[in-house]
């Protein structure tokens, strides 16, 4: 079998080699910090606690990181970035209202901060609904921050679009300025990706693969997106691609929060997807897939794999709403050629 290299491979080696370009080609680059250049300003400070990724993800575009914040880090890969480099996390929307309802107050005291802002989002997780940071108003009112600790509570409202709510946090934040370049900058780069849109009409079957790694462990495991998950709400759907992940359910299996953890991929066989996307850490997906090849070499012939339709490509879970469209443009150009 001839690579795309020209040079004769086994046919394992054919799906190795056919993975890794993909993932080298399309490796995703992590977080805002893709675009910084030379003489780039970083982030300033704010001696604020915010609540909710769309809102950390704004304020950020706009040159500004709280002092403390409350977001789902185990969706947002940049979250836990900041959250290990540039600001205190204290957990995530969820976790500081059931789990551990004193952290807000205590950490508004510790660290002297004045300012709370929420965000809310009509739908802020569509996944794990019960993580709303408008939950914590109740928390604020008992322990009687503001009167108590003179703390001002700002709601920033993401139902009217992402636009809208760059305009109130630039507000907030007196960038009014920064907030409207932002808004122009995020206003041509989604014209600019729905210029390749649609791609499909529906007639291209993809399947999404999550892998996880546990760095304490060393151990790998690979999750399937289920049909209507963030991929396809705000990928697949607008890209005119079908999600049929859900095709490797057996019965009884039901997921969980969107997502099917899987120890096999043989079923891709029966399948036959036009195309892999690979999210998270992609090598827990490819070793998978290697191992799979050993066992049942009939894997090679699957669609994607056959066609080197393998893709590591950056998921997206409706945080980072500022870079959306970088996203949205990187996924129709990985797809755009089946």
């Amino acid at each position: 079998m001839m690579s795309m290299f020209g040079v004769r491979l086994s046919k394992r080696s054919f799906l190795i080699a056919s993975l890794c370009v993909a993932g080298i080609a399309l490796c995703p680059a992590i977080g805002s910090a893709a675009g910084v250049k030379p003489g780039h300003e970083p982030p300033e400070q704010i001696n604020a606690l915010m609540i909710g990724d769309r809102l950390v993800n704004v304020a950020y575009g706009l040159g500004v990181v709280p002092r403390a914040m409350s977001v789902r880090c185990d969706f947002w890969p940049f979250g836990r970035t900041l959250a290990k480099t540039a600001t205190r996390f204290i957990g995530c929307p969820h976790r500081i209202v059931k789990k551990n309802p004193e952290i807000v107050p205590e950490t508004l005291r510790e660290l002297n901060i004045k300012r709370v802002l929420i965000e809310r989002s009509p739908q802020f997780d569509k996944l794990k609904p019960f993580r709303d940071p408008m939950n914590v108003l109740p928390i604020l009112d008992r322990a009687g921050v503001a009167g108590e600790l003179g703390v001002s509570v700002e709601i920033v409202d993401f139902g009217n679009g992402v636009e809208d709510a760059i305009r109130q946090v630039g507000a907030l934040l007196h960038r009014e300025e920064k907030a409207k370049d932002l808004i122009d900058q995020r206003r041509r780069a989604l014209a600019k990706a729905e210029e390749q849109l649609p791609l499909g009409h529906g007639r291209h079957r993809i399947v999404v693969l999550d892998g996880v790694y546990q760095s304490a462990t060393g151990k790998a495991f690979v999750r399937v997106e289920l049909p209507g998950g963030y991929s396809d709400q705000f990928l697949l759907k607008p890209l005119g691609l079908v999600n049929v992940g859900g095709e490797l359910k057996k019965t009884g299996d039901k997921g969980r929060h969107g997502f099917l953890s899987v120890r096999s991929l043989e079923p891709l066989v029966g399948i036959n997807p036009d195309a892999l996307v690979l999210t998270g850490d992609a090598d827990a997906v490819q070793r998978l897939l290697a191992r799979e090849a050993r066992r049942n070499p009939a894997i090679k012939d699957v669609e994607a794999i056959a066609s080197g339709a393998v893709f590591a490509l950056p998921a997206y879970t409706d945080s980072e709403v500022v870079e959306y469209p970088s996203i949205l443009r990187r996924w129709a150009t990985a797809l755009e050629k089946l």
